[in-house]
């Protein structure tokens, strides 16, 4: 009953502010909390289906793009190929408060941890929001749109730096219903050979945490 009523005031303090704070930790965050069309960031998902750790990543095939690019075909095909890169996958949207501010932090982490793992955001669109491939594109490379943040924002006023790496195309939420997401900011981590080895549902720890364990800390200062 308490954590209820402390969730509920929350949530009203949030809807007052657009967020939880400016200094929340994001990544661990499931869906926008200032929804004015009164439907949060969120879907219905079975946390048991789909890839989840120790699965192998099906073969994920639509439109993709580089910073500064053209949206083009994108396979998968080729990602873990002679490869000792793992996959992170970020599962964002351009209308979610969160993963708006959370620009920064997937800036910060592509600058420390790029030599290690190859970064790919997979953009959808909740049954609120209407983000085309244009919005898409500026919210990725930080430039002149009116549109983003559910319309509150130019895209060029994103926190972060432009995102220098692969956005793809999941609007109508293929892939994140694959990996059962509930909703965004959201990631998966996928080992070089293809297996997901680390997953934001079946683990306590935050993206962050992960990666600095498995790619900063020696083999003796490892955290378990």
């Amino acid at each position: 009953m308490k954590q209820a009523i402390l969730l509920s005031f929350l949530l009203l303090i949030g809807s007052f502010a657009g967020c939880l704070g400016d200094d929340i930790d994001y990544s661990d965050f499931e869906g926008c909390s200032d929804d004015q069309e009164g439907e949060e960031c969120t879907v219905e998902m079975n946390p048991e289906s789909g890839t989840l750790e120790n699965q192998s990543v099906p073969l994920i095939e639509g439109l993709a793009r580089s910073m500064n690019g053209e949206w083009a075909n994108w396979s998968s095909a080729d990602l873990f190929v002679d490869s000792d890169k793992w996959v992170l996958i970020q599962f964002a949207a351009t209308d979610c408060s969160h993963c708006w501010h959370g620009g920064e932090l997937m800036s910060q982490m592509h600058e420390n941890y790029s030599d290690d793992v190859i970064f790919i955001s997979f953009i959808i669109n909740f049954s609120w929001s209407n983000s085309n491939l244009s919005e898409i594109a500026a919210f990725q490379d930080k430039s002149n749109f009116s549109g983003c943040n559910r319309d509150n924002n130019n895209c060029n006023e994103r926190p972060g730096s432009p995102h220098n790496w692969t956005y793809f195309d999941d609007r109508d939420m293929q892939w994140l219903n694959e990996f059962s997401m509930p909703g965004t900011p959201a990631y998966v981590v996928v080992q070089p050979d293809g297996i997901v080895g680390w997953h934001q549902q079946q683990r306590n720890e935050s993206i962050q945490d992960f990666l600095h364990n498995k790619f900063t800390l020696t083999e003796g200062e490892m955290e378990y």
